[in-house]
């Protein structure tokens, strides 16, 4: 009996791990909604790219309305 309750115990524990680790992102979404979401990561990693390139080569016009990039 002890024996059982700590395969279930380990089995519990293991399973826990396994999801927290792989996580349920992709696993309500349809193709669509998949496509569309790596289209805006791929839009938004590609802004904040021109971003940080006219940063580094101080091409970006200094503003004093707010320290924070609006788009």
């Amino acid at each position: 009996m002890k024996k059982v309750l700590c395969s279930i115990l380990l089995a519990a524990i293991l399973s826990i791990l396994t999801i927290s680790a792989i996580g349920c992102h992709g696993a309500g979404e349809t193709s669509k909604e998949r496509t569309d979401d790596h289209l805006r990561q791929l839009r938004v990693n590609g802004s904040l790219m021109v971003d940080d390139i006219d940063a580094v080569l101080q091409q970006n016009r200094p503003s004093r309305l707010s320290e924070y990039t609006v788009r």
